[in-house]
């Protein structure tokens, strides 16, 4: 009988080379079945049972029994599905609906799905061995073992002739390292490299990314990221308008509407391009940079041509520095340098090179100026070497205050009393309430307290000996009614945050 049975079957071959040679189609071929017959009830079609092994190209197909349709050149098959195409690829399912003429197999049921280290798994499958692409709609689960990764989706499309992965609706890869979720990702296998579009996260031990275009470098650990981007680490935020992020060195380098949020110090910093290093908790902004400190009472706003920004890792504590073009703005302090330094733990804000300070009505400038926070508030400042507070009496009068060194106290962030030290001297203009000024006061003394009360003098002590005098302005010069070294630099004074870029 199993004679009989491979003579049908051989007779069967021939007469579909026939066929082919007729037709100039690839017709399937029954290379092996237990049993071949017709039944009635499928008189279109030929049944096989037993070891059922087809033909078609390069590929193989088995399956326990088939119904095999010569006209369609097409067959349906049930039980212990397997497709082997070339060396690499195999397939397995519970039933198989074969279209020799469309070379498309479309399998149901426990699809297993391998190539290489690639191994594919779902509930409905159709794939195309002529154009090598296998596509899912009902959820499946890729994983790779050679790098550890494990995609799923609702949809889904792998491209095995160019190692290429299509993923749709509720994606996810899970990587020992890392967790991607996203509306649409593609994976290429060979470069190890996924491309998202659609609302992105990436979440790891170390941050949380989020994106609606970008790529990942999965195998080298880089990736860039664009559209509503923003990347989550310990108590910071890092957003622009494209982010490159560097995972093995935990650098992120931003660029467009940089804003940088540090939510324990209540400290937004924004600009053009900004460098954050996670890893030791310091950034760097550039290009049109703001440095914002939130505070209850008042916000402090300062602009710098380069500004870097740290948190300490051990006492939390942050420190900025300024680099160039340095301005501050609060609501009643605002000062103007070249560059600024800022730290936590001291409290102290130094000012270098051509510092400026207003506060109130007075201008404050010197060589250095420090200033102290305490809770908040500006406690105190000094300026060292050419110290000079100048506050404005009327267009033509000023009454200054100078000295080897200054040191100002606030009460209630306004400037309640100055002491110099060394070398004092100041000018100070008299006249009726109300009416012009019509006397100046010059007087010299080595050290000199000042009481100012609304930012207005009140009382001046002089502590050694001092010499004064006093004349009318009626018969003094300009040069005589100014210290050596004044300016007056209101023009420069910010006055508000929009100020500071100017």
């Amino acid at each position: 009988m199993r004679y009989i049975l491979h003579i049908a079957l051989i007779l069967f071959s021939i007469g579909n080379l026939a066929a082919q040679n007729e037709s100039n189609k690839t017709q399937v071929t029954i290379k092996q079945a237990d049993r071949l017959y017709r039944d009635d009830r499928v008189s279109d079609a030929q049944v096989l049972q037993g070891n059922v092994i087809f033909e078609h190209d390069e590929a193989l197909m088995y399956c326990d029994s088939a119904l095999i349709f010569q006209e369609d050149n097409s067959l349906e098959a049930y039980g212990n599905i397997k497709i082997n195409q070339g060396d690499t690829i195999s397939i397995t399912g519970d039933s198989l609906f074969y279209s020799g003429d469309e070379k498309l197999a479309k399998l149901r049921g426990n699809i297993f799905f391998k190539e290489k280290d690639l191994k594919l798994t779902t509930n409905i499958l159709n794939y195309d061995l002529n154009s090598g692409v296998a596509t899912y709609h009902s959820g499946g689960t890729i994983v790779s073992s050679e790098n550890s990764n494990k995609l799923s989706s609702r949809t889904g499309t792998y491209n095995s002739k160019t190692e290429t992965l299509f993923f749709k609706d509720s994606v996810r890869l899970i990587n020992p390292e890392y967790t991607i979720e996203s509306d649409t990702l593609t994976y290429n296998t060979l470069m190890e490299v996924s491309y998202f579009h659609g609302p992105t996260f990436i979440r790891s031990d170390e941050n949380l990314i989020y994106c609606e275009h970008g790529w990942y470098d999965t195998q080298n650990e880089i990736s860039s990221f664009w559209s509503n981007t923003y990347i989550i680490s310990k108590e910071q935020k890092l957003e622009g308008d494209s982010i490159y992020y560097d995972r093995n060195i935990g650098i992120g380098e931003a660029y467009g509407n940089v804003q940088i949020t540090d939510t324990i110090n209540n400290v937004i910093i924004n600009g053009d391009i900004a460098i954050h290093d996670e890893k030791n908790d310091s950034s760097l902004v550039t290009r049109n940079a703001i440095f914002t400190q939130i505070e209850d009472l008042d916000t402090l706003y300062l602009h710098a041509d380069t500004l870097t920004f740290k948190i300490d890792s051990a006492t939390k504590r942050q420190s900025f520095r300024g680099f160039h073009n340095v301005a501050l703005f609060k609501k009643d302090l605002q000062a103007r340098c070249d560059s600024i330094a800022y730290n936590e733990q001291d409290s102290l804000m130094h000012m270098f090179i051509d510092p400026i300070i207003w506060s109130d009505e007075n201008q404050l400038t010197g060589e250095t100026i420090t200033l102290k926070k305490s809770g908040g508030k500006i406690s105190n400042l000094f300026i060292e070497y050419e110290a000079l507070i100048v506050s404005e009496v009327d267009t033509n009068n000023y009454n200054q205050i100078k000295g080897k060194t200054i040191t100002g106290y606030f009460e209630n962030n306004e400037l309640d009393q100055i002491f110099v030290n060394g070398n004092g001297e100041t000018i100070y203009f008299l006249g009726d309430e109300g009416k012009p000024v019509t006397d100046m006061n010059k007087s010299i003394c080595t050290n000199i307290e000042i009481k100012l009360d609304s930012s207005q003098i009140q009382t001046i002590k002089f502590i050694t000996k001092p010499s004064s005098k006093m004349s009318p302005i009626s018969s003094l010069s300009e040069k005589e009614k100014k210290l050596e070294g004044f300016h007056w630099k209101v023009s420069d004074r910010p006055k508000s945050r929009e100020d500071l870029l100017k």
